[in-house]
This record gives structure tokens, C-alpha cells and sequence, in this order.
């Protein structure tokens, strides 16, 4: 019997949970060892390169991939002609990068910059290999064949990198990692789905596809230099050790925020692309993923902030104890960017990518100004400052929400704040334990106890609908 769209919605959103989750806990576990052997100045280095790996991937993939699920007709043609694309493209931007190491290691001056580059660029060639491998599962909504290649790879990677620590690697070690992660995933899709590109190639295609993908593009690369411009500011600014240690605490901030709207948006996309015409419908089905969205991720970001100590104390060496307020920072900014990824995502299924742009530059004006007057003051300032500007450009992308799909903003906000008032609650109940409870062993899972079960019962005791339908599907009462 056909699934119905909330079954698929549903089905699609615990898979890619499931896959984002396992991701995140290997990875977790994989930084907890690495970290407690590396030092700060080793993550800082590998992190200068951040920005460039980030730019060179969103250029490589260019808004193809979602042009591709957005397109209802595309066929061997468009996967042909957009992978021989991506993979030239990959490797000139793969020997263009190299050939500007010696420039980036003197912006940094670290000339170990310029051997490291020639590995860390390494995944832009094999990240563009499985693009339309990836695209066609999702497009096909097979999450759970995606998720067993991802943490297929993700667990071979870590291993490697534990290894490679054990070794006495260093800094190779972070390097290496993401590599192996690359050449891994891309060999499981190659051997495991059947689709191979045909000796086509139509530049016609590319430009038909970019007229939908090029704003993607431009807003994503502008987001892209957002997310990374510490590690183009703090090094210039401030000791090497302070972008070492907003780097692990951005590791350990990242798998919550990736694990909620990586999830969701995945899974997502292509379903509400399916229904793009049916306005009333993608409406209401939109609001139930926005309020399932704010019902995760806000305990679980505003939970990480409370429990940040105990959890560093807990799992980390001494060392690394100065990055508790950086993660504490990024968890907050990360409320923001979770519900403005998730509404971005429903202006793409709306077709008007441009919007996207115009927030994306709004963004740029605003941490650049942030920037100019927070740089004389300390880097946890600044770090505070730009997490502000996400909360200023959460407020703009609902406006912006609301123009283009009617959705308005007191409408998302009737769907988001009870959750957060429900978190602040939560929020309280976890820093009291903290007042009886002093070793870090004990201390830490007994906030996470504290704060899951008075989360929980509040959104029992209010009648949150995301929390019974959640009951349902776990007492086998609604099936996927």
C-alpha cells in the first residue's frame, strides 16, 4: 500500500536521524580520543585551510544537487553532463588551491600550511565523485541506503584517525581524516548503486541547471565565508591557541546542529519538492516539520549550554577546558542557524533562490560590521557578537519566510517560541543539579537525565502533538 506524505516524511526524517546520529557519535567519539592527544595549535592549523575546503566543495557541488531534485524531468542527461562538470571543475580548483598554498601559509605565516594543503584539498576530486551517486538516493528518498555507506565510511575514517594519533601523526592526522572519509563513502556508492555517467555532455544542460542553482551558489558561498571567517580573523587577530580552541568547541557544537537540520532537511527537500505545487498542503506540512525541528533543538542546544562544563571536564584534558565558553556560544548561535537553514530550505522548494541570496548578503553586511566593532575587544566578544548576528538574520529570513510562501512570521513564531519556553524551563532544572552535585562523573549524566525528563513531561503536561505522535510511532500505534 502507498505510504502516505507523512509516513515518508516521517520514515525519511528517522532514517536520516538515524544516519546523522551514528555519523555524530563516531565522530564524537573519534574527536574525544584525538583531542586528549593533540593539542590546540594542531586543530588551529588545520583549520586556517577550513574556509578554502569549504569554498572549493560548494563551488564543486554549485547548487546542482538541488536543482537536480527540484527538476522533475531530469534524466541521464543531466547526471551525465553535471558529473564530467563537477569533476573537471574539482580538479582545477584541486591544482588551483595547491598552487596558492605558498600565498595562504604566508597570510597565516605557517609554512607547514603548504604540505598540508596538498592533502587536506585532497576531498574536493572526491567529494565531486559522488554527487550524483548521493543526489539520486536522495532524490529517490533511499536514506537508508545512504546511511549505512555514510557510517560505513565515517567508522573507517575515525578508526584510521585514532590509529593515526596512536602513531604520532599530529597534525597529519586531521588531515588525513576527511580523505579518507571522501575516498571511503565514494567507493561504498560506487560499488553499491548501479547508475554510471554516460559519455555525454551538454554545456546547454549546465547552464540550465545553473539559472536555478547559481543563486544557491552565491548564497551559499557567502554563508560559507560566515560559518568560516574565525578562521581567516582569530589567527590575525589573537594567538594561534584561541582558533585551536573555537575549533574544538565548533567540534563539538557541530554534530548537534548537523544531526537536527541535516536530518530533517534531507529528508525534507525532496518529498516537499514532490508537493511544490499543491500550496495549502506544502503549508501545513511545513509547519509540522518546523515545529518537530524547534521540539530537537532547542533542548538539545540550550541542554548543551548548561551541561558544557561537566562535559568538558568530564571527557577532556585541562588543556582544552578554555574552549567551554566558545561551545557554549556556538550553541546558542546555533538555535538560530538550525531554524533559518530549515526555512531556507522550504524558500528553495518555492523556487525563489534569489530570496536566499538577499539574506545571505544581509548577513555578510552585518558580521562584517560586527567584525569592525568587536575586533579590538576580546575573541570571546567577537564570537559573541556574530552569534548575534544570527539571531538579527533568523528575524530577516522569517520575513523573507513569509513573503515568498506565505508562511507568516507570527504563525512560525506561534510554532517555535513554546518550544524554547519549554527549554528554558528545562534550562533551569539542569543548572540546579549543578548546586548539590560537584564531580563531573556524576554531575553530567544527571543533568542529562534531569533535563530529558522535565523537557519531556512539560511537553506532555502542554499537549505538544510532536511529543504524542512521537509515543505513537514508538508504541507501533502509527507505522511507517
Amino acid at each position: 500500500m502507498a505510504q502516505t506524505l507523512k509516513q515518508k516524511t516521517i520514515g525519511a526524517i528517522i532514517w536520516n536521524l538515524l544516519d546523522r546520529g551514528g555519523q555524530q557519535v563516531l565522530q564524537m567519539a573519534m574527536v574525544i580520543v584525538v583531542a586528549n592527544i593533540l593539542c590546540p595549535d594542531d586543530y588551529a592549523l588545520v583549520a586556517m585551510l577550513a574556509i578554502f575546503t569549504a569554498v572549493g566543495n560548494l563551488v564543486v557541488e554549485s547548487g546542482f544537487g538541488a536543482a537536480l531534485i527540484q527538476r522533475h524531468d531530469a534524466d541521464d542527461r543531466h547526471y551525465s553532463s553535471v558529473f564530467w562538470f563537477n569533476l573537471v571543475m574539482s580538479s582545477a580548483l584541486y591544482l588551483l588551491l595547491l598552487g596558492c598554498s605558498p600565498w595562504i601559509a604566508a597570510y597565516f605565516g605557517e609554512p607547514q600550511l603548504v604540505a598540508l594543503s596538498a592533502v587536506v584539498f585532497l576531498s574536493l576530486p572526491l567529494n565531486a565523485t559522488m554527487l550524483i551517486q548521493t543526489t539520486l538516493l536522495n532524490k529517490q528518498i533511499r536514506f537508508r541506503h545512504l546511511a549505512k555507506v555514510n557510517l560505513a565510511a565515517m567508522l573507517v575514517s575515525s578508526l584510521a584517525a585514532i590509529v593515526m594519533a596512536f602513531c604520532g601523526c599530529g597534525v597529519w592526522t586531521l588531515a588525513w581524516q576527511p580523505v579518507i572519509l571522501a575516498g571511503v563513502k565514494s567507493g561504498l556508492l560506487w560499488t553499491t548503486n548501479r547508475w554510471r555517467p554516460q559519455c555525454y555532455f551538454s554545456m546547454a544542460i549546465i547552464r540550465d541547471l545553473f539559472g536555478f542553482a547559481s543563486s544557491l551558489l552565491l548564497s551559499g558561498l557567502l554563508n560559507v565565508v560566515f560559518i568560516n571567517v574565525y578562521s581567516l580573523v582569530i589567527p590575525r587577530l589573537y594567538p594561534k591557541r584561541e582558533l585551536g580552541l573555537f575549533t574544538q568547541g565548533n567540534k563539538i557544537c557541530d554534530p548537534i546542529v548537523s544531526l537536527v537540520y541535516g536530518s530533517i532537511q534531507n529528508a525534507t527537500y525532496p518529498i516537499f519538492s514532490n508537493i511544490q505545487n499543491q500550496h495549502d498542503r506544502l503549508i501545513n506540512a511545513y509547519r509540522k516539520s518546523i515545529r518537530f525541528t524547534s521540539f530537537l533543538t532547542f533542548p538539545l542546544l540550550i541542554g548543551g549550554v548548561m551541561v558544557a562544563p561537566a562535559l568538558f571536564r568530564l571527557l577532556f584534558k585541562s588543556e582544552w577546558w578554555d574552549a567551554i565558553p566558545f561551545f557554549q556560544l556556538l550553541c546558542m548561535g546555533g538555535c538560530f542557524t538550525v531554524l533559518t537553514a530549515i526555512n531556507n530550505n522550504f524558500i528553495k522548494v518555492s523556487g525563489r533562490s534569489s530570496g536566499i541570496l538577499r539574506i545571505e548578503i544581509i548577513k555578510m553586511a552585518l558580521t562584517a560590521v560586527s567584525i569592525a566593532l568587536l575586533a579590538r575587544e576580546s575573541v570571546l566578544a567577537m564570537v559573541a557578537g556574530l552569534m548575534a548576528v544570527r539571531g538579527v538574520v533568523h528575524l530577516i529570513n522569517i520575513y523573507y519566510t513569509q513573503r515568498y510562501t506565505g508562511y507568516g512570521m507570527w504563525a512560525q513564531l506561534c510554532d517555535t517560541v513554546p518550544y524554547l519556553l519549554l527549554a528554558m524551563v528545562m534550562a533551569a532544572a539542569v543548572w540546579s543539579v549543578g548546586l548539590v552535585v560537584d564531580k563531573p562523573w556524576l554531575l553530567l549524566p544527571l543533568q542529562i537525565v534531569a533535563g530529558a525528563a522535565v523537557y519531556t513531561l512539560l511537553a506532555y503536561a502542554t499537549g505538544s502533538k510532536i511529543l504524542k505522535d512521537a509515543i505513537r510511532l514508538l508504541l507501533k500505534k502509527e507505522t511507517l
